[in-house]
């Protein structure tokens, strides 16, 4: 616990965090089942209705270490205020572009998810930064807890998107903006909390220390992995429930609620037992039952038909879905520990930033990966099964690196649990 607030204000802190997260999230993919209708009125074709959700990631992978740098600079508490205001912003813009109350709406559109996300990926980075700071000895626990509302926030959005949108069309954005306007105040009533301006921060750091050093560099390539084989999956696992499997609409939507569930409990659970025991094991073991999963995935969809091959089919999914958050969340806090050996105080922010550009590479480079495979194998299965060609190679990769991995991250806790322990000022 920090000695510098209390248990209270702590947890009032986590709460804002928590909604902070949630919205975030929830507009994601809020405008998902808006897609149609949004080709329909617009004429816009398959690979720009596409875009317009994988734009989401863009700034977070080019604005990524810039975001860090301004948490940083001027303090978690107030970035994330800021960012909450613009996203409540950008759901204005995307009621604007569907009245079509100016020109070329589309590009609006563009502009409206460019904001989104890089408002996002700021409230991601500096939400990430302010809990490592805030729980040094139980950042696994809580960062897991965070991405587990972020999904839950993920998994309501299309939902309620489409409610909306279907009751009151365009008005189903200014729900969106207000409900994200209600978490303002709750934030700014604990922006001193969550944090101020770091006067540890050093402005001459330089990105490179996260491609030269050894333990930073492995950690930021394991999240790639992690990001693209579910990047994959999300855009994959649809067209083959549909194709292959013959599933309704209805039916994708439950296997993806299961899949959804399963990674956001994942990532409470993992997180926690992070904190007792360390990460490497937990990578490991997520590591290796993802490689089966999406093996078994490969195998379901060519062996088997009918009743038989949907109920293993969301069994494996589901199983692949809670074993990534544990190959997902130990990294988390290995990211925080292994940039404090490196850079020393003062940088969470810039690291969470650099590593959400990771995050967000994955995320882009994982639909990219599982069209072609399709187009060159003409199976669903085949495509998703051969992702478990670069998990595997991250098996080996923590497995060959699990010394250093684990010995970078039990050298600092001990020394934050030596200084946690120490009596208040």
């Amino acid at each position: 616990m920090s000695v510098l607030h209390s248990e209270q204000q702590l947890r009032r802190a986590f709460a804002a965090l928590l909604a902070a997260f949630f919205v975030n999230f929830l507009g994601y993919a809020f405008i998902v089942p808006i897609l149609p209708s949004w080709q329909s009125q617009f004429g816009l074709n398959a690979t720009q209705a596409t875009m317009l959700v994988s734009l989401w990631a863009v700034p977070l992978l080019i604005l990524g270490p810039f975001t860090g740098r301004i948490t940083d600079r001027f303090g978690a508490g107030r970035t994330i205020l800021v960012s909450l205001v613009l996203l409540t912003f950008s759901s204005g813009l995307y009621l604007v572009a569907t009245n079509e109350l100016v020109g070329r709406p589309f590009l609006l559109l563009a502009a409206a998810r460019m904001l989104h996300g890089a408002s996002g990926a700021t409230i991601m980075t500096a939400g990430l930064a302010s809990a490592s700071v805030l729980w040094p000895t139980r950042f696994g626990e809580q960062s897991g807890k965070l991405l587990g509302m972020a999904a839950i926030g993920g998994l309501l959005g299309p939902v309620l998107g489409g409610l909306l949108f279907s009751w009151g069309e365009a008005s189903a954005f200014g729900v969106l903006a207000l409900i994200t306007l209600v978490v303002c105040p709750v934030m700014a009533t604990s922006t001193a909390v969550i944090g101020g301006a770091n006067e540890h921060t050093s402005s001459t750091v330089s990105i490179g220390v996260f491609f030269s050093d050894k333990i930073l560099f492995r950690v930021g390539v394991l999240l790639a992995i992690t990001t693209l084989a579910t990047g994959a999956l999300e855009a994959g696992v649809p067209l083959f429930l549909d194709d292959a499997l013959g599933l309704s609409a209805a039916q994708i939507g439950g296997v993806l609620l299961v899949m959804v569930l399963m990674q956001g409990l994942g990532s409470v659970i993992w997180g926690r037992w992070v904190d007792r025991r360390g990460p490497t094991r937990y990578m490991l073991i997520g590591w290796g039952c993802v490689t089966l999963a999406l093996l078994g995935v490969g195998l379901v969809g060519l062996v088997l038909t009918g009743t038989m091959a949907v109920m293993a089919m969301i069994v494996m999914l589901g199983t692949f879905q809670f074993f990534i958050a544990a190959a997902q969340i130990p990294m988390l806090p290995m990211i925080d520990t292994a940039t404090n050996r490196a850079l020393g105080e003062g940088n969470p922010g810039l690291a969470f930033g650099v590593f959400g550009a990771a995050w967000a590479a994955g995320t882009i480079l994982g639909p990219l990966v599982v069209g072609p495979m399709f187009d060159v194998f003409g199976s669903w299965a085949i495509a998703l099964g051969c992702l478990c060609l670069p998990t595997f190679g991250a098996l080996m990769l923590t497995y060959g690196n699990q010394d250093i991995l684990h010995d970078c991250y039990q050298t600092e806790i001990e020394k934050r649990k030596q200084t946690s322990e120490e009596p208040l000022a």
